[in-house]
């Protein structure tokens, strides 16, 4: 009240100096009755708002006359921040709100500029009394409607706020529907405001698991979006998964097995902390390393790199277990039977051949599609056939193709929803490849060119023993094998590409422990020999006859970099713990099959049982 009470007393400046002079001051009680011109009596709470109203009214028609000093003081009464003492009651904003509201077309003028600006930009409107705020929504979307120019800035506003927390963006999104159904045109503005207010990486953890929130929510009503934003989405937690990898790699292996023990065996955030990340404390350093857990004299790279770590793998951890809430929730078999559930998964899929896959080093969001899949029988056989279709599609690069096996082998062996008939179906397909590859293609093995023209071939094989690794009991149909697996490695084995020199060393060393164990080839033999050529080269006294006579002129940087791309496995286990936990139930650990292969307690085996 205090700008119309100011304005009510412009004009009687002598009259209030009089009264200051004498002694006695008048008081009036809360609830004096006011009798106006025709007898009828009001509360002075009437009076005032009537009193209000009239000023309000008076402002707009002073604008008419093109004098906009009244409608800039109620601009400026609005833009006074919540914590102001001077900041409008809430009685007082309803009365406004519903005086422009009926005066929409007498706003369209610039004097009127600051004054809707003011009311777009209320601060915490939403914390407005009930009452209060459905004045306020209606007056937005009355603006809107007839100004239709507005939407730009009320939409800035809106979206630039899906830093709050989700219980407090309801009427955010509330308008936003409204203005979906009623401005077809106004996803562009939403759009590129979602990658402008799109929090950086290097922000709060609260900040980007409530924008991703509410931004994911957005996706539940606005189709139109859904690509969009969980483009952005995807985008982000790459940035982070990317930048959490790349640090890790830099550190000692000693500090880096302390850093995953301390990740994993730290403190478990309670389902509700996840929720609730809008605490008034920023709490992305509360993993930080305690001092005492530093080594003394380590140099304060390290420390630095370490508590970096603490935070990327805690960003990292809320974010996609907020995802993976979210996906449980909306692919159900009822979604799936309407086709929203379908329409998320194609999104996820396009993003994944698009985004995850080509991405190397990934280290946890290929997760996603992992827990995803797995909801339903029918999005199993559909990733499986993606992964199929890119691993062997001859308008893919080799690179994609390879990396694509790796997530077929990683996939088959880890996914514990995957049926038997899934698993036989896909490793039939990779058995046949196979055998037809060394058809025609083994007697390239002594022309010139190196090896390394049959990576694709040795991604092929290495996928195949991951598997059998992990799911040889479901091989095994009494005394026979399916897929004739026991006949197809003994082939495979003894070839001229000799795969177990090519592949990955510690995945073919378990697979001829498992191989031998269950009765299906033996390979010892054929991996000494490896070894003891391998040897030979490094010093320099090879015969440049490798296996069965076949020459090999792969050279030691180009095989290195081949055994670096073999050597990964994008669902190794997750070290991040809250995520980690939601997988329990999907994913199986070695430590589930491993059984007596475990026994053997030499260094080398305790080496395979880590990279396993």
């Amino acid at each position: 009240m205090m700008a119309i009470e100011k304005a009510a007393k412009r004009g009687a400046d002598g009259m209030i100096n009089s009264v200051e002079t004498k002694k006695r001051r008048v008081e009036f009680a809360d609830e004096v009755m006011v009798h106006d011109e025709d007898g009828e009596k009001h509360s002075n709470q009437d009076f005032s708002a009537k009193l209000y109203r009239n000023f309000v009214l008076s402002a707009i028609e002073d604008v008419e006359r093109n004098d906009a000093s009244q409608i800039n003081t109620l601009a400026s009464q609005l833009s006074l921040p919540s914590s102001s003492p001077d900041r409008i009651s809430p009685g007082n904003l309803s009365i406004l709100l519903q005086t422009l509201s009926y005066n929409i077309s007498k706003l369209d003028t610039p004097l009127c500029t600051s004054l809707i600006q003011s009311v777009i930009n209320f601060e915490k409107w939403w914390e407005l009394p009930t009452a209060t705020l459905g004045t306020y929504i209606f007056f937005i979307k009355i603006l809107c409607s007839s100004l239709p120019k507005w939407w730009q800035d009320v939409s800035l506003p809106l979206i630039s706020e899906f830093t709050l927390p989700v219980d407090q963006t309801v009427q955010h999104h509330e308008m936003l529907k409204y203005f979906l159904r009623t401005i077809p045109t106004c996803t562009g503005f939403i759009d590129s405001y979602i990658a402008k207010f799109f929090p950086n990486k290097n922000d709060s953890k609260r900040n980007l698991v409530n924008y991703i929130a509410n931004v994911l929510l957005l996706t539940d009503y606005c189709n139109e979006l859904r690509f969009q934003s969980w483009s952005l989405v995807i985008e982000k937690v790459i940035s982070i998964d990317v930048e959490l990898q790349n640090e890790l790699d830099e550190l000692d292996d000693d500090l880096e097995n302390n850093i995953d023990d301390e990740l994993d065996d730290g403190e478990v955030e309670s389902d509700e902390d996840d929720q609730n990340l809008d605490n008034d404390s920023d709490d992305d350093s509360a993993n930080d390393l305690d001092d005492d857990d530093l080594m003394d004299g380590q140099e304060e790279y390290n420390v630095d790199v370490t508590q970096n770590i603490k935070q990327l793998s805690s960003k990292l951890d809320a974010i996609l277990s907020l995802i993976t809430k979210r996906l449980s929730q909306s692919l159900t078999a009822q979604s799936i039977e309407n086709g929203d559930g379908v329409s998320i998964f194609n999104t996820l899929i396009s993003l994944f051949k698009s985004h995850i896959l080509p991405t190397y080093y990934t280290r946890s969001i290929q997760y996603i599609l992992f827990h995803v899949s797995q909801q339903q029988l029918e999005l199993m056989d559909a990733f499986l056939v993606t992964l199929i279709d890119i691993a062997f599609s001859p308008n893919e690069t080799i690179e994609k193709r390879i990396k694509s096996l790796q997530y077929i082998g990683s996939f088959i062996a880890r996914a514990k929803k995957l049926t038997n008939t899934q698993i036989i179906f896909v490793s039939s397909y990779l058995t046949s490849w196979l055998n037809r590859y060394v058809l025609e293609r083994e007697e390239e093995v002594n022309q010139p060119g190196g090896v390394e023209r049959f990576k694709h071939f040795y991604a092929a094989f290495q996928a195949l023993c991951y598997v059998f690794c992990f799911r040889h009991a479901i091989f095994r149909d009494g005394d026979t094998w399916e897929c004739e697996i026991d006949k197809f490695f003994q082939r495979m084995v003894l070839s001229k590409f000799n795969p177990l020199k090519y592949c990955n060393e510690n995945v073919m060393m378990m697979f001829a422990r498992i191989a031998q164990h269950e009765g299906v080839a033996y390979c010892f033999s054929i991996i000494e020999n490896n070894n003891n050529e391998r040897m030979k080269g490094i010093m320099g006294k090879s015969d440049s006859q490798g296996y069965n006579g076949v020459v090999s002129n792969w050279s030691l940087a180009t095989r290195q970099q081949f055994i670096d791309l073999q050597s990964y496995f994008p669902y190794d286990p997750l070290f991040l713990k809250t995520y980690k936990r939601m997988m329990r139930d999907y994913y199986i650990e070695w430590s589930d099959v491993s059984r007596e292969y475990e026994s053997d307690e030499s260094d080398e085996l305790d080496e395979l049982n880590r990279d396993l």
